[in-house]
């Protein structure tokens, strides 16, 4: 490796959700705590990325947006932009090339879709290839989808030729717990790159749960925290929540939280936070608070009596690790992802799930009661269960190995 301090590039591959970005930045703070030298740069599709603390050391930048079309998990739009989709995309791959070949890193980590979007990482893979002085990392989520989608969106997006580019694939989650080897016939040749590291720790709560509930004016009321990700498919949780509110006996005194994010259209806002209001005047022991975005959300969940959410990756882990009651709802429409995990979790006992398909006001109340009465879960408990939340260390550990050794050998 050359002299001087380490740059790092890391690619953030969302196409809808804040899940994604909101991991680079906790690996990115990770990796500064550890290596404070360290010079990175975090490219993005986020709108939301500089609402949210960055750690010293990174700079964002932005590439334009894309998002799925109507058409299926294969087929996508430009977000914001009004060009054809080719014209986007080879914009981003351009300014993805253009910025891997100024900077030159010694560690480049892509997130969850090896090619990008279609293909667009290619060129840059590549080149870095070729050159032998950067060490390409893969870092996946430990369940990626079912594997008939995985396998439609990979072809669209060129994945198995980039496969073939990186020297390790790193997965945050446990094998114990899902096997993506052995999911998805990943051959040999790509299995031996994959490392499980187990699920990524969560940052501690920066406020204390009675700050919270007193900064809310709340005394002796539980509270919940309703909260769908990004916002952009979470309309029909928030809006069942709500109805629900009417179902529960009236000596049960609610307070809720409700975060409708930073993707949630203008026009359910609008809906949402009129809805909220409403419930607050007719109902006093129903009282509802309607955030649009909370960038210390881990703070409300960590003061909530339990949480009402989709099956995100990051949202999940965080309920695990904080020892919350939850009911989820798997946002589903062509994807398997959180509904694996949400049935995973049901199944062991740990979260009630409800079904997109058979979400009701009372079906929703009931589960809450139902979390309501059942045990909290223990990290002691979990670490029977096979879970491990040891991801951040473990990759820390793997970027300072793979630092010290450069690209191109075996760990």
């Amino acid at each position: 490796m050359r002299a001087g301090p380490p740059k790092i590039l890391l690619a953030s591959n969302e196409i809808v959700g804040i899940g994604h970005l909101r991991i680079m930045l906790r690996i990115a703070a990770c990796i500064q705590q550890e290596l404070d030298d360290a010079s990175m740069l975090l490219l993005t599709a986020s709108t939301v990325a500089h609402a949210f603390a960055l750690p010293e050391g990174l700079e964002v930048i932005r590439i334009p947006g894309v998002a799925r079309s109507k058409y299926g998990v294969a087929d996508y739009r430009p977000a914001r932009l009004p060009l054809a989709f080719e014209d986007v995309r080879l914009l981003r791959e351009q300014i993805i090339y253009g910025t891997a070949r100024t900077y030159r890193p010694d560690l480049f980590l892509v997130d969850f879709r090896p090619g990008g979007v279609a293909g667009e990482l290619l060129p840059t893979l590549n080149w870095l290839k070729s050159r032998g002085e950067t060490t390409l990392v893969l870092l996946l989520r430990d369940i990626l989808d079912g594997p008939k989608i995985v396998r439609t969106r990979w072809q669209a997006d060129r994945a198995k030729e980039a496969l073939e580019f990186y020297d390790e694939i790193w997965v945050y989650g446990c094998q114990n717990l899902h096997d993506s080897i052995r999911t998805h016939e990943f051959p040999p040749e790509i299995a031996r790159k994959i490392r499980f590291c187990g699920y990524l720790d969560i940052e501690r709560p920066a406020a204390t749960s009675e700050d919270i509930r007193r900064s809310l004016g709340i005394t002796d009321e539980l509270l919940v925290l309703a909260t769908v990700g990004s916002g952009r498919v979470g309309f029909p949780v928030l809006d069942t929540y709500i109805q629900a509110l009417a179902q529960f006996p009236n000596e049960l005194n609610l307070f809720s939280v409700i975060v409708g994010g930073p993707s949630l259209p203008i026009e359910q806002q609008d809906v949402i936070r009129r809805q909220c209001e409403a419930v607050s005047a007719q109902r006093p022991h129903r009282r509802v608070h309607f955030v649009n975005f909370l960038p210390r959300l881990l703070d409300y969940m960590a003061a909530a009596d339990v949480v009402v959410s989709q099956g995100g990756y990051s949202t999940v882990t965080e309920i695990l690790r904080l020892g919350k009651r939850a009911v989820v709802v798997p946002y589903e429409d062509a994807h398997d992802e959180q509904l694996i995990r949400a049935s995973l979790l049901e199944s062991l006992g740990l979260v009630q799930m409800i079904r997109p398909n058979q979400l009701s006001p009372r079906g929703l109340a009931d589960a809450i009661r139902a979390a309501l009465q059942s045990a909290l879960p223990t990290h002691e408990g979990l670490l029977r269960l096979g879970f491990s939340f040891d991801g951040l260390q473990h990759i820390k550990d793997h970027v300072i190995r793979l630092l010290k050794h450069g690209a191109n050998r075996n760990p």
